[in-house]
């Protein structure tokens, strides 16, 4: 079937116009459930049977979730073209931030090792180098604590970054703000951390000075596609606008009316001015709605109309989904109680209601509803606490659970409203001190811990903290030692008998976000070897991880069977079924305006302000109210109450829920949807339950209770022996090639380039220059295995060019990503004359006959070989490992080929598959072995009790090198199982 026809068959016309301009500069107007990722999808489609090369394609998503589902529209509209969906992982389709740190790494290899701060990490970076900065004096200069410190300055950080001020214009207005946001500056580069706000600024710099760099990583794009362009901030903007001036087309897609984040600097001005700015742009407007019901898309419509009239797009959307069932209600309640109490029976109720959907293909799918169908929204789900007042949750929480509905808070400090994670941090908390006696263990044991931890050890218990006093408050004086304290967050959950004990998995959801948290401080404190550093860290746990991380924080796949109760911000982007919009009183929702306050000099931000960000105002509550109601697909129910607590007067309905009107509204609590079928519950598969990363797959394919532990509820494990040496010594590897694309480097060539870049976070540096250390020793390491790499394969380097390429392999539904170096062997023009696989591991040389050492490195290699065949042609015919640690003098070999042939790439493509099918059906059984569970890193809290899959079906054998007889071997799951 030719392109044409089939985007006519799949799209409908708003979309196809859409996707088949030819314009250099588009503007798709996409109102909520509209099918923007289906065009976007399609649109690259178009341009890959165009003739366009995949690699020349970049898509900006707002979201890592987003960016895997449009990854896997992407790949079923490129099968539907007749292109291999393979192509997907030849071009880019990610977040701006993912893309600036690709873009960093090509310009400078050294960018590839360096850590990403998200915000919390980024707080813990500025907690940990304190006086480093100069934050005390800061401290003094404003009178205010510790941590209100730490969070203005992480604020005006990322503003400055945001609005690309000069950190010298600061130190004219403010000297101590100034000087602490340049030495913050500097100290990341010289610890090799970089965080979201500082990326996008470091390519916007090299854009605007014309770096020869920049523009050689630019030099094969051509198309660029913004998705949630309406939520830009002025860095973002000047990026997209760079990159764009460089290349042939720009299609950004997007709605004004779900612009939801002014107050953190994205100017809807973007969206609304395009057309002005790009006097030559085409306009597509997607306005059919296929989430939501007739009554929710006029009803919001009209809303929005009303709140914001000329300062907007007009769109008129219009229905296309009323389903089988639909009821919409604008609530009054007389207390909060009540209105909880109403919306926990309205779920119950509701529960296991025929509910009948479309999917893409045309074909309905009959389920009945679960909890996790329901969501109950608010404008602040922790409001009140600072007055000491309960979190505004509270009623609605306690009304479910009377009826033993289950319920996830995705919102700041979700784990801390519950009872395990607070156990963890009090017991974390007793070691405050030097000196934790028998007596207060045993106070904690048996007023808390026991009660929620029913097969707690108390004596070993004592041993725990009686260790650990001794390794965190040892006297100074001495050597630093490395003190991680996720071990002691594994070793208090060994001593609690959580691996003796069957948890809900919310409560091992909830201690895994609690690893999570632990993870990020060792990532950013070197070691917690003294009172300070652990008490800093007890400070962080109560002052900022109380209110930043929730299971949302994480990247977790298989979310709960549970109501979803969640702020509006947190739910952008996704829908339910049914939804509560609650709280919807005055000066709740809308929120009652205010300006900016913080740190940074107004009078550099004087544009941003008049422009209208960095507030809240009535204009953005309206748009966060407009996303709220268009989260519904067929049932809708706003309410507020009269009486709410901790307040004297009464309160009274907000303007926005006077504005909701229309014929098919119900005002009856009551009142019931018509038509109510039951049937036997069955959850939605959605998106989000994709397994995406190799990494996932080859957990899975190990033992599914590590995959689970460590990506479906969030355990970590404690940071190992010279983390970070196989990285910085890849990195220098990758450096190498950047430096010498055609000639041979020396011995001295590549020493240099170790120097340039080694670095360690987590192995101090000796303090004598006459005693070599283990940073010392991990750097002579270094320096012999990269100048051996160059000595013994100098035709890696003559006109060959090495480099990191991500691969995207379609497994079922799922679409699963990975990495690997691939050494392209060029002729004169560039062209591509032929490639290999090759998987360059810092790992040890494993001992003779380990077939289990090579399943992993095989199954990778022959994955990426197949991926790298399609991107490539028939000029990729190799794969192999490359141990770096190896030394031909001992007679092992360091490159080891490994099979890539059709019948081992099909059956290391049968695994993944077989693997995604497994974490789709939510198999996890336990494989345990002696060998496997010695080195888990999850051994202390796993029972290894042995299980079995549901299914008798096994994957076929992995095809291992010759050099180990060239055996077929199952993956260990079953080849390493002790049952």
């Amino acid at each position: 079937m030719l392109i044409d026809q089939i985007l006519k068959s799949e799209l409908t016309p708003e979309q196809y116009n859409a996707v088949v301009d030819n314009s250099k500069e588009i503007l798709c107007l996409a109102c909520a459930g509209s099918g923007k990722s289906r065009t976007l999808a399609y649109r690259i489609a178009k341009l890959i049977s165009d003739n366009n090369p995949p690699e020349s394609i970049v898509a900006f998503t707002f979201t890592d979730k987003a960016a895997d589902s449009i990854k896997r529209r992407v790949a079923d509209a490129l099968i539907k073209t007749g292109t291999s969906p393979t192509l997907v992982g030849a071009m880019f389709i990610g977040t701006i931030h993912s893309y600036c740190q690709h873009l960093l790494g090509e310009m400078d290899a050294k960018y590839r090792q360096f850590d990403v701060l998200d915000d919390n990490k980024l707080k813990l970076y500025l907690l940990s180098r304190y006086p480093k900065l100069g934050l005390q004096h800061i401290k003094s200069q404003r009178e205010v604590g510790q941590f209100a410190v730490i969070s203005e300055v992480s604020n005006a950080w990322k503003l400055a970054n945001d609005e690309l001020l000069s950190f010298e214009k600061i130190s004219e207005e403010d000297p101590l703000l100034g000087r602490s946001l340049q030495d913050l500056y500097d100290g990341l580069n010289a610890d090799q951390y970089i965080d979201f706000s500082l990326m996008i600024r470091l390519v916007v710099e090299a854009l605007e000075r014309n770096d020869p760099a920049i523009n050689k990583a630019l030099q094969n794009i051509r198309h660029l596609l913004v998705d949630e362009y309406q939520d830009v901030n002025r860095s973002q903007e000047a990026l997209i606008n760079g990159i764009y001036e460089r290349i042939d087309s720009l299609l950004v897609v997007g709605d004004d009316d779900q612009a939801i984040y002014g107050w953190r600097g994205a100017d809807v001005r973007n969206i609304i001015e395009f057309e002005q700015r790009y006097q030559n742009a085409t306009t597509h407007t997607l306005a059919t709605n296929f989430r939501s019901t007739t009554t929710i898309v006029e009803t919001a419509d009209a809303f929005i109309k009303a709140e914001l009239a000329a300062l907007r797009i007009n769109k008129n959307p219009v229905s296309h989904s009323d389903g089988n069932i639909e009821h919409f209600g604008n609530l009054w309640f007389d207390n909060r109680e009540e209105e909880a109490i109403w919306i926990a029976n309205r779920i119950k109720q509701l529960l296991g209601t025929k509910y009948i959907e479309k999917k893409n293909d045309g074909t309905e799918i009959e389920r009945g509803l679960t909890k996790a169908d329901f969501a109950i929204l608010m404008r602040s789900v922790l409001g009140g606490t600072r007055s000491g007042n309960p979190p505004h949750h509270t009623e609605f929480t306690n009304a479910l659970s009377s009826l033993e509905i289950g319920y996830t808070i995705e919102a700041e400090g979700g784990i801390f409203n519950r009872p395990h994670a607070i156990i963890l941090r009090d017991t974390m908390e007793l070691l405050r001190e030097d000196g934790v006696s028998r007596e207060d263990v045993k106070a904690l044991f048996k007023t808390a811990i026991i009660n929620h931890f029913p097969n707690a050890d108390f004596n070993a218990l004592t041993h725990v903290i009686s260790a650990w006093n001794t390794k965190i408050h040892t006297p100074a004086g001495g050597a630093r030692r490395k003190v991680y304290p996720q071990e002691l967050v594994h070793d208090l959950l060994h001593a609690f008998g959580v691996h003796k004990t069957s948890f809900d998995d919310d409560v091992l959801r909830d201690l895994g976000v609690f690893s999570s948290i632990i993870l990020d401080v060792e990532k950013v404190f070197v070691s917690i070897d003294d009172s300070w550093r652990f008490q800093n860290i007890l400070n962080f746990l109560s002052n900022v991880a109380e209110s930043g991380y929730d299971a949302s924080t994480l990247d977790l796949v298989a979310r709960p069977d549970a109501v979803t109760i969640s702020t509006v911000h947190k739910m952008k982007g996704l829908e339910f079924p049914v939804v509560f919009i609650v709280d919807v009183i005055h000066s709740r929702f809308p929120k009652n305006n205010s300006s900016y306050s913080g740190w940074l000099p107004h009078t550099l931000l004087n544009d941003a302000l008049e422009r209208g960000l960095f507030k809240t105002d009535n204009y953005g509550e309206a748009r966060l109210f407009y996303t709220a109601l268009t989260r519904a697909e067929r049932i809708l129910y706003i309410t507020g109450s009269q009486i709410q607590p901790g307040l004297k007067n009464p309160k009274k309905p907000s303007r926005f829920k006077l504005r909701i009107a229309h014929d098919n509204i119900v005002t009856n609590q009551d009142s019931l949807p018509e038509h109510i079928q039951k049937v036997p519950e069955k959850r939605r598969i959605d998106d989000n339950s994709m397994p995406t990363s190799f990494t996932e797959i080859k957990d899975f394919l190990e033992c599914p209770m590590k995959y689970k532990y460590r990506k479906i509820l969030g355990f970590s494990p404690s940071v190992p022996e010279l983390f970070g040496f196989g990285l910085t010594t890849h990195t220098a590897i990758n450096k190498l090639h950047q430096h010498y694309p055609n000639t041979t480097p020396s011995k001295d060539d590549a020493e240099s380039i170790v120097d340039e870049v080694f670095h360690l976070k987590h192995v101090f540096p000796s303090n004598s220059s006459e005693r070599k250390g283990p940073y010392e020793n991990a750097k002579e390491k270094a320096k012999e295995i990269v100048s051996r790499y160059a000595e013994n394969y100098p035709q890696d380097f003559i006109q060959n060019r090495q480099v990191e390429q991500s691969f995207e392999i379609k497994a079922g539904n799922a679409l699963i990503t990975g990495a690997i170096d691939l050494l392209l062997k060029e002729d004169e023009n560039g062209q591509i004359l032929e490639s290999k696989v090759i998987d360059f591991k810092s790992m040890d040389y494993p001992d003779e006959n380990d077939v289990f050492f090579w399943i992993n490195l095989s199954l990778q290699v022959q994955l990426y070989s197949h991926a790298s065949r399609i991107v490539l042609g028939e000029n990729a015919k190799a794969g192999a490992v490359h141990l770096l640690k190896a030394n031909p003098k001992n007679g092992l070999p360091e490159r080891v080929d490994i099979p890539v042939n059709v019948e081992a790439i099909d059956s290391a493509i049968a695994n993944i598959e077989w693997a995604v099918n497994r974490i789709l059906n939510q198999e996890f059984p336990k494989r345990p072995s002696a060998l496997k569970c010695g080195t888990c890193d999850y051994n202390r809290i796993c029972s290894k009790i042995p299980e079995y899959f549901q299914t008798e079906e096994t994957p076929p054998p992995i095809h291992i090198p010759e050099s180990q007889g060239n055996k077929n071997v199952m993956v260990r799951a079953f080849s390493d199982f002790e049952n």
